[in-house]
């Protein structure tokens, strides 16, 4: 059997979906670790073939991928000039928005380990926002929010005001107890390292008024990133950490809606109207 492999890359997991090349058939669904052109081009791909061993199946004859990174134009070449088969290469962000609408007009906000949002109009022009990456953007995500609990938690520790609350809390991390130590995990941590922590900020939200400032400031970096989009139009939120600003758009009058499907229902979709799609793509035979 010819096997397309459509590959949603995230910077915690990634998911690779085993097609029928001719009738688009799904064989196997697969998890693998995190990929990204971030990451760099060997991470992606030591990926994808991960996931094909791990299915036990002949390689793909074709690739459809979706990932974060699409940005870093040396990467993404290296990405294409090493494919084994003819490979499509897309944002990540465009996969999720087309999967979570099925190709209708709409927005899709990504949060998970870090945040990107897009959405279509009805003349099928595509917009996006944020997805610069854990250092210079990713407000809101589970990166930054790892990353300003260990701040928060520092400043108290600092002024020696930390509570048995809090106490409670820096145990679950197991990271260590003291300044020092949380230094120590920070100065070698990865974005997905603090994107670890970011359950217990927002699973605590409603006991610990120190994770709830923390999605409250989230809340407020997202609201940024959508400010432009109709809200005439349907939103869905999606990502790891979508389910903690839900209720938030909501309530700011956002019609949120539960996608249609994921990334990799987009990248079919996007695969299978690829001639008249206004997004970027880039192929390896180009």
């Amino acid at each position: 059997m010819k096997l397309t492999a459509f590959v949603d890359g995230g910077g915690t997991k990634t998911r690779v979906r085993l097609a029928d090349a001719l009738v688009g058939a799904i064989v196997e669904d697969i998890v693998v670790g995190p990929a990204n052109l971030g990451l760099g081009f060997e991470a992606c791909w030591n990926q994808i073939e991960h996931a094909i061993d791990l299915a036990g199946l002949d390689p793909p004859v074709r690739c459809v991928v979706g990932v974060a990174g699409t940005e870093y134009i040396k990467e993404r070449q290296k990405f294409l000039a090493s494919a084994p088969c003819p490979t499509v290469l897309v944002s990540d962000r465009d996969a999720g928005l087309f999967g979570a609408h099925s190709g209708r007009p709409g927005g899709c906000l990504t949060v998970g380990t870090g945040v990107s949002f897009a959405w279509l109009n009805s003349r099928g022009v595509v917009t996006r926002r944020g997805g610069f990456g854990f250092v210079l953007g990713d407000q809101g995500g589970g990166a930054w929010m790892g990353q300003r609990l260990l701040c928060a938690l520092t400043r108290l520790a600092d002024r020696g005001d930390l509570l048995p609350s809090h106490i409670k809390l820096i145990e679950s991390l197991e990271i260590g107890c003291t300044p020092n130590d949380w230094i120590t995990f920070a100065n070698q941590a990865t974005p997905l390292d603090f994107g670890s922590l970011a359950p217990r900020v927002s699973n605590t939200r409603s006991s610990l008024s120190l994770s709830a400032n923390i999605i409250t400031e989230g809340a407020t970096e997202l609201e940024s990133l959508v400010h432009e989009f109709p809200k005439a139009l349907p939103l869905a939120l999606v990502g790891g950490l979508a389910h903690v600003y839900e209720k938030h758009f909501a309530a700011l009058g956002y019609e949120v809606v539960t996608a249609d499907g994921n990334a990799l229902d987009g990248l079919s979709y996007i695969d299978q109207h690829l001639s008249t799609l206004s997004i970027d793509r880039w192929k390896s035979d180009d």
